[in-house]
């Protein structure tokens, strides 16, 4: 899996581990989504702008960093507070395709284990 996640897919994903019938959580999973979405367009504004940005103030240049630092800052604590407050059920690993690719032998089997 390479590059950026989409967020049709995170959302898709999210809404299977919790209770759908739980209008709080679904919320929940709304807003998570709401906050990806700022913190992406957040992202791609400070690549085009940079961290550091000049203000003139008449004859005056200040170098500060650029504002959507601490804005990206903030979502980010509040994305992962959102985070931290959902009641995620089990996650069904059985339910993940198969690495059709992976070789015999290369990671022990649980029973392996035991």
């Amino acid at each position: 899996m390479s590059g950026v996640v989409k967020i049709a897919d995170l959302e898709k994903q999210l809404m299977n581990r919790i209770d759908q019938d739980d209008l709080l959580e679904v919320d929940k999973i709304k807003r998570y989504i709401a906050i990806i979405k700022q913190i992406r367009k957040l992202q791609s504004a400070l690549n085009k702008a940079g961290v550091m940005t000049t203000t003139v103030n008449a004859s005056q240049e200040f170098i500060k960093t650029n504002p959507a630092l601490n804005e990206l800052n903030k979502l980010t604590k509040t994305l992962i507070s959102l985070e931290n407050s959902i009641r995620f059920e089990m996650f069904d690993a059985s339910n993940l395709p198969k690495d059709e690719d992976k070789k015999d032998n290369d990671e022990p089997e649980v029973s392996d284990l035991y």
